[in-house]
């Protein structure tokens, strides 16, 4: 259901990335991959990084490359590694972890050899099956997130669960929706996508299954997920394969005994937590509850507080974490610097206030 929903999204602007892969000469199939790994086809997603749209480009790469759309930028920009490179290999390498790394044969990153490897999973799909993907994603529909819409009141107006729509948006899963995006869904709900086992989810994997997004899916730690089914860090996933998804979970938590005329929304705000964190917590997949039943409902993390700090003659990133308890990362991840370390005096920045 992933690569069928992040397809259907991709359709939305697939006549923009033939226009300009005919214009600087870039494989479709490629584009295309890149735009399913890199933002799965939602255009307003911003990375920790700073990277921004459907292509993740940089806004410092954005201004260089002087182009109107990001749909253009990500192309032209791809177009030009592998016009150096010759290899679209290397060229996807250059594009995640920098040319200057691939021109200088220096070692990849594991996380650059991955996105290597999952977005030639993405091009290899979509060179032998795209009649097919493209056949069924024309049955996915989509649904624009409107003001005050949740996962949970998509999920009630939509007549779905939480983890179906998650399934179907799994680069959006993991963050709280925004109005405007959109969600991709199917026209009726689907009971074929796990069996339960235990407190495992037996999940049988399809075409373009990324082992990486199950996890943030469903909120399992990689290493746990890697070590129940013996996967490596760097490989795809074949369609068929079966893997068993461990769902236990330690920590502190309330409990709630259902009562006759509860509902997750109203037990999840009396508690302080949210629907879909008890839905998987308690395997409710369905949504459904039975009076009589005792929940475990964990509060919901409180979200990270920052203060502004202005940089001052003489400061460094490095400095600037020390004085504030933090870390350098984290820093950067808040104002989407990147990989970036240089600052100016006079600019603000967010600090991370919660180790203050």
């Amino acid at each position: 259901p992933s690569l069928l929903g992040m397809y259907r999204k991709v359709m939305e602007i697939d006549s923009d990335i033939k226009r300009f892969t005919d214009q600087y000469e870039l494989d479709l199939d490629l584009a295309r991959a890149v735009v399913l790994h890199e933002s799965g086809g939602n255009g307003a997603v911003v990375s920790i990084d700073g990277a921004r749209g459907y292509f993740q480009v940089m806004p410092a790469t954005f201004r260089e490359l002087r182009v109107d759309s990001n749909i253009e930028g990500g192309i032209k920009y791809l177009a030009q590694q592998v016009k150096r490179f010759g290899r679209e290999d290397y060229a996807l390498a250059a594009y995640n972890g920098g040319p200057g790394r691939v021109s200088r044969n220096r070692p990849m990153y594991l996380e650059t050899l991955q996105y290597v490897i999952q977005v030639g999973d993405y091009r290899n799909v979509l060179k032998l099956y795209e009649t097919s993907i493209r056949h069924h994603a024309l049955d996915i529909r989509l649904e624009t997130v409107g003001e005050g819409d949740s996962w949970w009141s998509m999920s009630q107006r939509l007549g779905l669960s939480i983890l179906q729509l998650r399934l179907h948006n799994p680069f959006l899963a993991t963050r709280a929706l925004r109005v405007g995006q959109l969600l991709a869904y199917p026209p009726a709900p689907r009971s074929d996508l796990f069996t339960t086992e235990d407190d495992h989810l037996v999940y049988r994997t399809r075409h373009g299954d990324n082992y990486l997004r199950l996890a943030f899916i469903l909120e399992v730690g990689l290493e746990t997920l890697r070590d129940a089914n013996s996967l490596w860090r760097l490989q795809s996933l074949p369609a068929g394969q079966v893997l068993r998804v461990p769902m236990e979970w330690t920590g502190k938590y309330n409990e709630h005994v259902v009562q006759t005329g509860d509902d997750l929304k109203q037990i999840a705000d009396t508690m302080k937590s949210n629907p879909w964190r008890i839905v998987r917590d308690n395997g409710l997949w369905a949504q459904d509850l039975t009076p009589g039943t005792t929940l475990r409902v964990r509060p919901e993390a409180p979200k990270p507080t920052f203060l502004t700090y202005r940089v001052s003659s003489g400061d460094t990133l490095g400095r600037i974490a020390s004085r504030h308890g933090t870390s350098v990362r984290a820093i950067q991840s808040a104002n989407g610097l990147g990989r970036n370390t240089v600052i100016r005096i006079g600019q603000s920045l967010r600090v991370p206030a919660a180790a203050n």
